[in-house]
């Protein structure tokens, strides 16, 4: 059986779908395609080239934000050009179609104002230009169109998984959300705010999902003092979902 694994964004909050993988693969059941969108493609991509879990969360707890962006002003207050840099050094010059485990990712067409999605193009580039969240972080060039965060209008393109034929689609959203947040808090209004258009256009993807494991996680979205958290939480929680055994295995 054709097995997807669907993975959203949600920026350091994605290192939960590393534990997502790792539980799958712990019940025996190993994805035939993965499809992500901003966070979640970072992960797949790196999953999808070959780096097994514990690898993809040792890279993961050794990194800063000041490893990953730069201070731009053009397009947005930073641009990726860190993590563009490690990825390259990471996959090289791989390309989406060369992947020895099938992947795909979304990205938002900043001309067209259209989501899109890869299965073809330069790994390294489509990965941080899907990572783009505006205006925190600047928009990607790829050829000759910019691209931003797939989360702005896809964050769980769970359709991606459904196209390339798979028979059970298992999807993890890490944007699940607790009713607490600190009204004064800057950063909790915004987190609130682009939560609140993230679940509604993950909510029409939930259709081609025929497992989905929505992960509510504590603490800080942008903050990798929490990544071990994340991580064993995405990990225990999937184990959780699939206690009772996978529908047609």
């Amino acid at each position: 059986m054709r097995i997807g694994a669907t993975l959203s964004g949600g920026f350091v909050k994605g290192v939960a779908h590393i534990g997502f993988l790792e539980a799958l693969e712990y019940k025996g059941i190993p994805p035939s395609f993965v499809a992500g969108s901003s966070a979640g493609a970072l992960v797949g991509a790196l999953y999808s080239f070959g780096l097994s879990t514990k690898k993809i969360l040792e890279i993961a707890k050794g990194l800063s934000w000041k490893d990953l962006a730069r201070p731009s002003l053009k397009g947005g207050l930073f641009k990726l050009e860190g993590l563009y840099s490690i990825l390259k050094e990471i996959v090289g010059d791989a390309r989406i179609e060369e992947l020895p485990l099938p992947f795909g990712l979304a990205v938002v067409n900043l001309r067209t104002l259209k989501v899109e999605f890869k299965r073809e193009g330069p790994l390294a580039d489509l990965v941080v230009a899907s990572c783009s969240v505006p205006p925190l972080f600047s928009p990607w060039k790829v050829g000759s169109d910019y691209y931003a965060d797939g989360g702005l209008r896809n964050c769980l393109p769970a359709e991606m998984a459904k196209a390339a034929g798979v028979e059970l689609n298992v999807c993890c959203s890490v944007n699940g959300y607790t009713y607490a947040f600190n009204p004064n808090s800057l950063l909790d209004v915004a987190v609130r705010a682009s939560l609140a258009t993230v679940i509604e256009n993950q909510e029409t993807r939930e259709r081609y999902c025929d497992i989905i494991v929505n992960l509510s996680l504590e603490g800080n979205p942008l903050s990798f003092d929490m990544v071990e958290l994340f991580y064993r939480t995405g990990y225990d929680e999937t184990l959780k979902k699939l206690e009772g055994g996978v529908p047609w295995l």
